[in-house]
């Protein structure tokens, strides 16, 4: 059983790892961004070298319109694997802060059931306090979290579908 110095420890580190969460995340965000701009310009250039490459005036509206199809499916592509990456984040937070509850209330319940504290009224009742408490902030994690993986699933049916 850990004491309760160890589960104060953890509080800082918990902080650590929803920040290396969010900068991975961000280096993922760019990383995508910077390889749809590369994407994007390759695509143009292809897309000049068609239209240059046209002899009848009459086609060019018809390879505009479908240059123009395939430029909106590469960005609806490029939003939802950005919006992926934020829901991703967002489970991953969401895990972080459940953990963080779930040592919170360990650790209270260690203090409530000292054996310097046992047996005594007030302990007694602010440990049903507590417990209502993580009963409570329990059902609004799993609430959040089911949200949480339902979009995600969600989001990544949707980049399946494409």
């Amino acid at each position: 059983m850990k004491t309760a110095a160890d589960e104060v420890k953890v509080i800082p580190n918990r902080t650590m790892e929803i920040a290396n969460v969010y900068h991975t995340q961000s280096l993922k965000l760019i990383n995508l961004a910077l390889n749809q701009n590369k994407l994007a310009i390759e695509a143009a250039h292809t897309r000049a070298t068609e239209l240059s490459q046209v002899k009848d005036a009459k086609n060019i509206s018809q390879l505009v319109a479908q240059h123009m199809t395939s430029q909106v499916i590469e960005y609806l592509g490029f939003a939802t694997a950005a919006y992926q990456l934020g829901f991703d984040a967002h489970t991953e937070v969401v895990k972080i802060f459940h953990q963080q509850i779930i040592d919170n209330q360990d650790l209270a319940d260690g203090i409530l059931h000292n054996h310097s504290l046992a047996n005594h009224p007030v302990s007694n009742m602010a440990l049903s306090f507590v417990n209502s408490a993580f009963q409570t902030s329990q059902a609004a994690i799993e609430s959040a979290k089911a949200a949480a993986e339902k979009t995600t699933e969600l989001a990544k049916s949707a980049l399946s579908t494409k």
